[in-house]
């Protein structure tokens, strides 16, 4: 009779370690799924080595669902039902008016929600998108702007040039939208520098969303 509470105690302990030892898995395992999700947008995004070697990596961010879903208004919503995930980085040259390359890239839940949210931004107000996106310190005197289909990078990609003018100077601007699979990828290039094409830096975030252990040309 005296054997059998220290059987049970013996049971006891055991099923307490099982529970413990599962309890750990599982936590590992969501742990590992939230930075699986954080890496896979991460290495679809532009890197260091695919522009030229002056370029520093000055501000990185990564938005989840309920961060972007906040700032977009009710139409964009709808387009954008399908989006899980995002990233923002920012690059710029060591130049006394910097060139600076804002970077964004969108993961969605599969291709099908990421074309949909391509073909709304594409077909939005790219004015007003890409102010935005720049957030300047002081609005614009004029804008000029034109923009078409781009080729190279992924089935309906869009490019726009243009000059943002100020009082006392102006400003060039590139900008990209484009898809693979189920993520998108936005650039907007702000400045000029004889160093950097455009249309290249465009291409090299093209080959990531295709092939993310790609390593581009700068």
């Amino acid at each position: 009779m005296g054997k059998l509470p220290r059987k049970h105690i013996l049971i006891v302990g055991l099923a307490a370690l099982v529970f413990a030892l599962v309890g750990a898995i599982v936590g590992l395992l969501v742990a590992s799924s939230g930075s699986e999700s954080s890496d896979s947008v991460r290495n679809l995004t532009l890197q260091p080595n695919d522009l030229p070697p002056d370029f520093v990596l000055a501000d990185e961010k990564l938005y989840n669902r309920e961060e972007l879903m906040a700032e977009r208004p009710a139409e964009s919503q709808i387009a954008e039902a399908g989006l899980q995930e995002a990233i923002h980085v920012s690059y710029e040259s060591p130049d006394d008016v910097p060139v600076v390359i804002d970077v964004f890239v969108y993961g969605y839940e599969d291709e099908a929600a990421a074309e949909t949210a391509h073909t709304y931004a594409v077909e939005s107000d790219w004015m007003h998108l890409m102010l935005r996106r720049l957030d300047q310190e002081r609005d614009p005197s004029s804008s000029r702007f034109s923009g078409s289909l781009a080729d190279g990078l992924g089935e309906y990609a869009y490019a726009m040039t243009g000059e943002l003018e100020y009082d006392d100077s102006s400003m060039t601007v590139n900008a990209y939208l484009m898809r693979s699979g189920s993520a998108r990828a936005q650039i907007v290039i702000s400045g000029e520098s004889i160093f950097l094409a455009p249309d290249r830096v465009a291409r090299n975030q093209y080959l990531r969303l295709e092939r993310p252990g790609a390593v581009a040309a700068p």
